[in-house]
């Protein structure tokens, strides 16, 4: 059942007849929780979907969610992406498979970024398929049958093949340049500082007598952080979508993340042990580089063997090295001295399988990151159960963990953990560090919608679980803005 928006319709004409444009909402993923982000903006039957994300979670939930997106593509007209990751682009190659005819349009590097990234998506869910079908097989075989239920078999969500549908689609688009993608409705992107090429994104609609303008923040990143320009502010606007992933939580100062990095790392020096760090390939992991360049290059610890796992991390570096105009001056200093804080000395890049394996000899100290960020699938889970046991190792979570996610449960230190169907038990040191998020925290998401406390008509609340959007909410509604509602999943809203 759609909402009536409480404001007047977007204009009226000369003789003060109202000049009507239907527009609306809804919250087809990323509303009262963190993944799988869709937000569908209809304009009198024309349908814009700002981001197309997969579900991320638990696997079971994750499959189930995930082949039900909530729209039909063929009736979708565009897409815009706000950056490229996975639970904000994932679910892209079903739209290209399955009939969109739209073009999806996002900066120069999150195209790049998105087209390595959905390939790699669709070699994990055939992985992923493959993997549990044998699973269903050796369990027939068991039991003496020679065939498994046809029913019981799962098919990928898509594949490598459907990834590469979306190519043709994409349509670069730069900072600040403004589009029309249907008639009498104009984007334009402002660089979120995130991960290199997010953006936020501005919709005017001009099919009134005065337009109408709304915002979807996307993933709002930080201020003085490594590598990427900070945040730009947010538009003028009469609708404002704003993500509140850490909308109760205040980070560590970025400032002083090189220092606690040193810190976390120093005991593996003197009694050797590896640092295991879950990471997501592109943001994550490049910012952690940054930091461990840092510490060596000053020698604040001696070097030490740095391992990234992660054949997409590869590919995404070279999508960073490839967009220099996202970089902020520091970044761009020292490049311009020689000094690749991405490319180091002991820096290693693991590509294959045989070499990822052979890190099972590696005592330390030495560093490994690998993904996937929240430990539910790819590398990161065999170098955990090499380590997890081990007192001398430490588990460094740099990121937001799922529920009921192994990365949540390392994170909460629960007594015993469960990787490939075994248990092992936590012996291994657990250490958080908040202040690597590439998401803003609280006080840097109320700094970003305080210039349009007066002028804002309505601010809703995305992407965050409502122990993080209804204090924000209350918090937000104490300064002083006057409508502040936190979307619900499946929710329609009516705009005008």
């Amino acid at each position: 059942m759609g909402e009536l928006y409480a404001g007047a319709s977007i204009g009226e004409d000369h003789a003060g007849r109202n000049n009507l444009t239907n527009i609306s909402i809804s919250f087809l993923g990323a509303a009262e929780g963190v993944t799988g982000s869709r937000h569908m903006l209809d304009v009198d039957g024309t349908r814009v979907l700002v981001d197309c994300g997969l579900f991320q979670g638990r696997r079971s939930e994750a499959r189930e969610r995930n082949r039900d997106l909530g729209v039909d593509p063929q009736t979708v007209d565009q897409v815009v992406l706000t950056h490229a990751h996975i639970d904000h682009s994932g679910a892209l190659p079903i739209f290209c498979r399955d009939g969109f005819r739209g073009f999806i349009h996002g900066t120069g590097a999150t195209v790049d970024l998105a087209q390595i990234m959905l390939r790699d998506s669709g070699h994990i869910q055939e992985s992923d398929a493959r993997h549990f079908n044998r699973r269903l097989m050796k369990d027939a075989r068991r039991k003496g049958k020679k065939h498994v239920n046809p029913d019981l078999e799962i098919q990928p969500l898509y594949t490598v093949e459907d990834a590469a549908l979306c190519d043709a689609k994409f349509k670069t688009i730069g900072y600040q340049q403004r589009r029309e993608i249907e008639p009498g409705i104009f984007i334009e992107l402002f660089d979120q500082g995130h991960i290199i090429g997010s953006a936020s994104v501005l919709v005017t609609v001009e099919r009134g007598a005065k337009p109408f303008r709304i915002v979807f923040s996307g993933d709002r990143g930080r201020s003085h952080k490594p590598i990427l320009r900070d945040p730009q502010p947010y538009p003028e606007c009469d609708v404002l979508l704003t993500e509140t992933t850490y909308g109760n939580r205040r980070h560590e100062n970025a400032v002083d993340m090189e220092a606690r990095l040193a810190e976390v790392l120093k005991p593996l020096v003197e009694r050797p042990g590896r640092a295991i760090i879950p990471a997501f390939s592109v943001g994550r992991t490049q910012n952690i580089l940054y930091h461990l360049h840092e510490i060596f290059s000053k020698g604040t610890l001696p070097q030490m063997p740095v391992y990234v796992d992660s054949p997409l991390s590869r590919r995404a570096t070279k999508v960073y090295a490839n967009h220099p105009e996202c970089y902020d001056q520091e970044t761009k200093a020292l490049l311009s001295d020689r000094k690749n804080p991405l490319h180091f000395e002991g820096l290693r890049y693991v590509e294959s399988v045989e070499e990822s394996k052979s890190l099972n000899d590696v005592d330390g100290p030495a560093v490994i990151i690998s993904a996937s960020g929240m430990c539910e699938g790819g590398r990161i889970l065999h170098h955990l159960k090499r380590s997890v046991e081990r007192e001398n190792d430490v588990i460094l979570i740099v990121g937001w963990q799922a529920p009921n996610t192994l990365g949540r449960r390392i994170r909460e230190r629960e007594r015993e953990v469960r990787i490939f169907g075994k248990t092992y038990e936590l012996n291994a040191r657990v250490e958080t560090m908040n202040g690597l998020s590439a998401h803003a925290d609280r006080d840097d998401l109320v700094e970003s919608v305080a210039h349009l406390k007066d002028s804002l008509q309505t601010l809703f609340l995305v992407h965050g679980e409502r122990v993080q959007s209804e204090p924000f909410q209350k918090r937000l509604l104490g300064l002083g803005h006057r409508d502040v509602r936190i979307a619900e999943l499946g929710q329609t809203v009516q705009l005008t």
